[in-house]
């Protein structure tokens, strides 16, 4: 299929781009990679006949049609690269799959859904409504684009965003991102490891008295931290009788669902409560984790801070950013849509389900995640070798065809 190996290939050129948030600059407010990844997108769409904006490097968008206003935002930024990799993160083809840092989360999925919209329109299809695809050049390091999209530019009625898992996610937790820091009583340890709240370290690296120490792990998104083995938890454990904080850290982070914390919420709309140490630094006086939380949404984020504040009674706590939880009933018409695009496509019935991950979808006043990983599939998002086989690319590719056609042409 010609425009599928055209997808493919300008998937390619995108993961070749470094789009890990850098130094900003004029016109790049995340680095001059995220303005070339979002200069490079607004390009292909405009070659396909949409008209294009571009917020000042923040944040882009590409329109068609006429009407109500439908979005789909994503994504182009990500998180670095890590260790660990045997393909090369910059994107190649191997062994029937497509690898690199993007693949699915979420330059390949935006490409995927835009070229679905370029499929319809080459049939000779008119769209019922405004399609607005919105490129994120800072999802991965704060949502300051989207905070910036919601400032200057017109919000969509409705939108999916390509940025999760099918069949389509009626739930997302709330996020809550806290910086715990306790005092280390003069201990002669250095501890460090992590980049970005959301990822599971693989490994962390401390200085006791003069001795190096490494642990490893298994990386993993960190919505989802029972996939993976948290390297710092693991130092955590080894250092526990060097210092009281430390091991006052290892006994509340040890357990993934916070029920050391007090933490052990859960609901029937979005399951449970998970918490990852994505982070932690330390020099002589004291030790910072950065904690990662995701909570049921039929809960409050004041319930969730005042009981890690129970928790942590000593420590300084300092909320670095918050999302709250989005829940769309499962009967709405939007729901309904999609399930029904997911199983013309795929042939297999199915129904929405929860999920920890935060996406654009809670950023507009009426949205979903819908895709891009399939079910039975093994995330493979924030970890090294980050991939999606052509065969699973394809099937995403005539999902999001199926549902444009049903919702906007």
């Amino acid at each position: 299929m010609k425009i599928f190996d055209e997808l493919v290939n300008e998937t390619l050129k995108m993961l070749a781009i470094y789009t890990v948030q850098e130094e900003a600059s004029s016109g790049a407010p995340f680095g001059k990679g995220n303005a070339e990844a979002l200069n490079a997108a607004l390009k292909l769409a405009a070659s396909f006949g949409f008209k294009t904006h571009n917020a000042d490097g923040y944040v882009g968008w590409a329109e068609i049609g006429s009407g109500e206003l439908f979005g789909v935002p994503g994504h182009l930024d990500t998180v670095p690269f890590g260790d660990g990799w045997t393909k090369n993160p910059y994107g190649e083809i191997a062994d029937g799959k497509l690898y690199g840092r993007g693949a699915v989360d979420d330059k390949g999925p935006m490409l995927a859904a835009l070229f679905a919209a370029k499929s319809l329109l080459d049939e000779g299809l008119k769209p019922k409504r405004r399609l607005r695809f919105i490129f994120g050049c800072n999802e991965e390091t704060g949502w300051a684009c989207m905070r910036r999209y919601a400032e200057t530019e017109e919000m969509p009625a409705l939108a999916f965003s390509p940025d999760a898992d099918f069949p389509v996610i009626n739930a997302e937790k709330g996020v809550i991102n806290m910086e715990i820091t306790l005092p280390l009583n003069g201990a002669e340890i250095s501890v460090t490891a992590g980049e970005r709240a959301n990822v599971v370290p693989a490994s962390c690296t401390a200085e006791v008295r003069g001795v190096k120490r490494v642990t490893t792990g298994v990386s993993a998104h960190g919505s989802r931290p029972q996939d993976g083995e948290n390297a710092i938890v693991k130092m955590l454990a080894a250092l526990a009788t060097e210092d009281a904080s430390l091991k006052l850290l290892y006994e509340k982070l040890n357990d993934c669902y916070g029920g050391d914390c007090n933490l052990a919420l859960r609901d029937a709309q979005s399951g449970a409560l998970t918490q990852n140490a994505g982070i932690i630094r330390s020099d002589a006086r004291s030790v910072t984790v950065t904690l990662d939380i995701r909570y049921p949404v039929t809960f409050a984020e004041e319930e969730v801070l005042n009981r890690l504040k129970s928790a942590f009674p000593n420590a300084v706590l300092h909320k670095i950013h918050s999302h709250p939880p989005l829940y769309v009933p499962k009967d709405h018409f939007l729901i309904k849509a999609l399930l029904a695009a997911y199983e013309k496509a795929t042939g297999e019935k199915a129904a929405p389900i929860a999920i920890g991950g935060a996406t654009y979808a809670r950023a507009v006043p009426l949205g979903v995640a819908f895709g891009p990983e399939l079910p039975g599939r093994k995330s493979t998002i924030h970890s090294p070798d980050e991939h999606i086989s052509l065969e699973d690319f394809k099937t995403i590719f005539n999902i999001y065809r199926e549902a444009l056609k049903a919702l906007i042409f």
